[in-house]
């Protein structure tokens, strides 16, 4: 089988915490973690580098081209894609760009108070400190899925990380 695992959310509000929780939970499945940031890094030389323009459509492609090399020569897969997706658009991207994926999960973090995001991003190490405007404005971005969204999907989950 091969499932694809959409986790989203702000920055810093816990994607790669819980996708490396997943994996450690899962030793059963072969679990393969693509994260927005670490294709940027590998990409443009460090996680405050970004495509000309700030244009993610770039990074999103080789996400969906990384995901459909793996897809490709593993008979069973869990991918994980770890970027924000904060609205039906982008998630529903990645569901269409990789059709050959048996399951499809989309997996919301939420908090009930988002400045906590702020906290933990100075947790972080100082080169993965996105700054404190951009974690609030998308915050008040991040959008539930609408239902035309949910049918996209075999499940829809929103986790509480506070």
């Amino acid at each position: 089988m091969k499932k694809l695992i959409l986790v989203c959310g702000p920055a810093a509000i816990g994607k790669s915490t819980f996708s490396a929780k997943y994996a450690r939970e899962h030793p059963e499945e072969e679990v393969v973690v693509i994260a927005a940031d670490e294709v940027r890094k590998e990409m443009y030389g460090g996680y405050d580098q970004f495509p000309p323009g700030m244009n993610m459509m770039v990074i999103y492609e080789e996400m969906v081209k990384r995901a459909q090399r793996l897809c490709d020569v593993k008979d069973s897969l869990t991918l994980i894609f770890d970027t924000t997706m904060l609205y039906d658009e982008r998630r529903l991207y990645f569901q269409r760009h990789l059709p050959d994926f048996d399951r499809y999960i989309l997996i919301l973090l939420k908090l009930h108070d988002y400045t906590k995001c702020l906290q933990r991003n100075h947790q972080r190490p100082k080169e993965k400190w996105v700054p404190d405007h951009i974690i609030l404005d998308m915050a008040s971005h991040y959008e539930d899925p609408s239902e035309e969204c949910k049918k996209h999907f075999d499940f829809v989950g929103e986790i509480y990380v506070d």
